[in-house]
């Protein structure tokens, strides 16, 4: 009679399999998932390369160029950033504009001084 064969071990557990049956399988699967966004190499905010990693609980560094720089804790850029990151810029843009309009209006009251 031939032996079944067994298929891979750990498959659905992960990396969370080191805690076994206990804790539950939800609380395991949000572990696994959440250590294998942290372990992946992310894109590096200065030299756009795939190469960044976490060395501590928020910190990020770069090994292509040394870029250290602080993210979220599993993730070196969470939503919420980003979010903020969008607005930081419509502002610093509108800013420009607004700037800009300021620099044009003084310049056409100079010449109609003339």
């Amino acid at each position: 009679m031939p032996r079944k064969q067994k298929g891979k071990k750990g498959r659905k557990t992960k990396s969370a399999g080191r805690f076994g049956a206990r804790y539950g399988r939800k609380i395991r699967k949000l572990v696994a998932e959440i250590e294998e966004q942290t372990r992946a190499l992310h894109k590096c905010p200065k030299c756009e390369r795939k190469s960044v990693r976490r060395i501590g609980t928020g910190i990020w560094r770069c090994s292509k160029c040394g870029y250290t720089f602080s993210g979220g804790t599993y993730i070196p850029r969470t939503p919420v950033g980003i979010a903020v990151e969008r607005a930081v810029k419509r502002l610093v843009e509108r800013e420009a504009g607004v700037e800009s309009e300021q620099e044009t209006e003084a310049g056409s009251i100079a010449e109609e001084g003339r």
